[in-house]
């Protein structure tokens, strides 16, 4: 597959996921990642393609909402930029059905967890998220332990207004709640008015104590690029994502089969290696990431993958500097996470394209 389609497939807004025969992905855009993780199945439109070598092409998108027949006088006006984006962290599906409903009316666009690992892994991606709402009971990570290592992630994430939502109706699992680090506490059920008017005071609090907004731009307006949860601008990258004069010379040096046995056990590695990547940016522990993109940037190039081996170059630059940049660290250091997919996917198309070809030509 010519490496711009792949481009153009990673950038693309629906979900696109390759299957092979055996039902394993071998690849799939930003977009379905965040689609699958991050939205309810009954809200999702799925058309699957079977592919003539018994693989299966997945395009996902999101079902538009349908809205009630007189709009509610506080929703947003055609046309309008959508109020924010908020993630709604519960076990219960039901109770993420409804708050879901709720704010989607009211304008926001909604992404769901389903536990606080889950609302820890949207956030280390560098989704744009402007609240969360936590539920407070949930599994494997609860919502105050969540909210507490939020506070504690570097950056302007770490400041995220969060509402925490419970059955609990008593003074003391209010004041436990806040000093976990939420800004506000709602009892369930949850009531739509009180959960807007709370929602809509904290986002005037915060707009009030924020710097980022009140600092003076040329517009007049607050920038995008200011939202909270926003990283910085990606870097620019000059390198192709794979370049095919430098595997094609790794199959001469090393023959078919030993181009083929490398290229298989480089996919491997990388693989786990981003899985370590992932689980030590979600636990801030820098020195492992650290050491896992320095071996990606030597790998990854030996292979091809030009622009993840740039890519790993400045990230570890940037460690390197004298005085780091963390909020720069943090944000390299998820595009690495982000592009290495991409740029897997790429060599693995291309190695099975050559070998198919090789097997056509004997």
């Amino acid at each position: 597959m010519d490496k711009k389609i792949i481009e153009s497939l990673s950038q693309t807004q629906a979900g696109i996921a390759l299957f092979d025969e055996n039902e394993r992905i071998v690849f799939a855009n930003p977009a379905w990642e965040q689609l699958i993780s991050g939205v309810a199945e009954e809200d999702l439109i799925f058309n699957e393609t079977e592919l003539s070598d018994g693989g299966m092409i997945s395009i996902c998108l999101v079902k538009p909402l349908a809205l009630p027949a007189e709009r509610p006088d506080n929703a947003q006006p055609d046309g309008k930029e959508a109020a924010g984006t908020v993630i709604i962290a519960d076990d219960s599906e039901s109770n993420r059905m409804v708050a879901r409903r709720i704010l989607q009316t009211e304008g926001y666009s909604v992404i769901e967890a389903c536990n606080g690992q889950a609302v820890l892994n949207i956030l280390k991606r560098g989704i744009t998220v402007d609240m969360i709402l936590m539920d407070v009971e949930m599994p494997d990570m609860d919502g105050l332990h969540t909210t507490r290592r939020i506070r504690h992630m570097a950056g302007p994430v770490s400041h995220i207004p969060i509402i925490a939502l419970s059955a609990h109706q008593t003074r003391d699992w209010n004041i436990i709640a806040r000093q976990s680090g939420v800004d506000e506490f709602i009892n369930k059920p949850i009531q739509r008015q009180k959960l807007i008017e709370t929602m809509r005071q904290l986002i005037t609090r915060y707009v009030d104590t924020d710097p980022a907004f009140n600092a003076p731009e040329t517009s007049g307006k607050r920038s995008k690029s200011t939202r909270i949860g926003r990283p910085p601008r990606p870097e620019t990258l000059t390198w192709p994502v794979l370049d095919v004069d430098i595997l094609e010379q790794l199959y001469s040096d090393a023959g078919d089969v030993g181009a083929r046995c490398g290229i298989e056990i480089f996919i491997n590695e990388t693989e786990n290696r981003l899985v370590k990547i992932d689980r030590a940016l979600s636990e801030n522990d820098m020195a492992t990431v650290r050491k896992e993109v320095h071996a990606l940037k030597s790998t990854s190039g030996t292979f091809g993958l030009r622009q993840l081996s740039e890519l790993c170059e400045t990230t570890q630059s940037a460690f390197e500097d004298s005085e780091p940049d963390e909020s720069r660290l943090l944000s390299l250091s998820r595009q690495v996470v982000l592009l290495a997919p991409a740029a897997l996917t790429a060599l693995n198309l291309y190695h099975r394209s050559r070998s198919i070809s090789s097997i056509s030509n004997g």
